[in-house]
């Protein structure tokens, strides 16, 4: 199988080994023999150590897709800097700490706009990606809408963290597809605001 057709040719980043069986494998490694320390931007070549790192990706071919990445850490040559030893970034795949690529964030977080945290974990399944209702919502709660545009058509979409409960309301950018506010509260509200038994903010 060509590895080109299930991961993007990303740049310094190269397919070591493709294993294909329920969920389909890729074994990655970074090739630049430089990284740059995120706190102070010094390019080092000293190699500290290396370490796999997990991530999972958009389907392919009706497969999931997990991503073995090999990567290191660098000594920082500036002797001010605070931070020592640092792990090379991936800026085209993932952010830092994170378990899934950024194009499988972001379809989490489009199906979380769409159809809501429920809902949107229900249809992620059905198309084999890999998030739950709370990595949806926390996902689409990260994301922002661009400074000083003002909605025009907005959205909400009403759900129970827990029935009686905790209840919560999503309100979406509905033009742009971005959200607003993501709240939660301890009693239920309409959608006006209004708590019932609960006095006005």
């Amino acid at each position: 199988m060509n590895s080109l057709i299930i991961f993007p040719d990303l740049p310094d980043i190269e397919v070591e080994e493709v294993e294909v069986a329920e969920e389909i494998r890729l074994s990655l490694r970074t090739t630049s023999p430089t990284a740059s320390c995120p706190s102070c931007g010094t390019v080092s070549s000293r190699i500290q150590s290396r370490y796999t790192r997990t991530l999972r990706d958009l389907p392919s071919v009706g497969r999931p897709i997990r991503l073995i990445m090999h990567v290191r850490r660098f000594f920082c040559k500036k002797s001010t800097c605070a931070q020592k030893i640092f792990v090379e970034r991936l800026p085209e795949l993932c952010h830092p700490h994170a378990q899934r690529t950024k194009r499988l964030q972001k379809a989490l977080c489009e199906l979380g706009l769409k159809e809501g945290g429920q809902a949107g974990a229900d249809t992620g399944s059905e198309l084999g990606f890999s998030g739950s209702r709370d990595t949806i919502l926390r996902l689409v709660h990260q994301s922002r809408r661009p400074a000083g545009q003002e909605p025009h058509v907005i959205g909400l979409d009403d759900w129970a963290w827990k029935r009686r409960r905790r209840y919560g309301t999503l309100i979406c950018d509905l033009e742009r597809g971005l959200p607003i506010d993501l709240r939660a509260f301890p009693y239920c509200r309409n959608r006006l605001g209004l708590a019932r038994g609960a006095p006005d903010d």
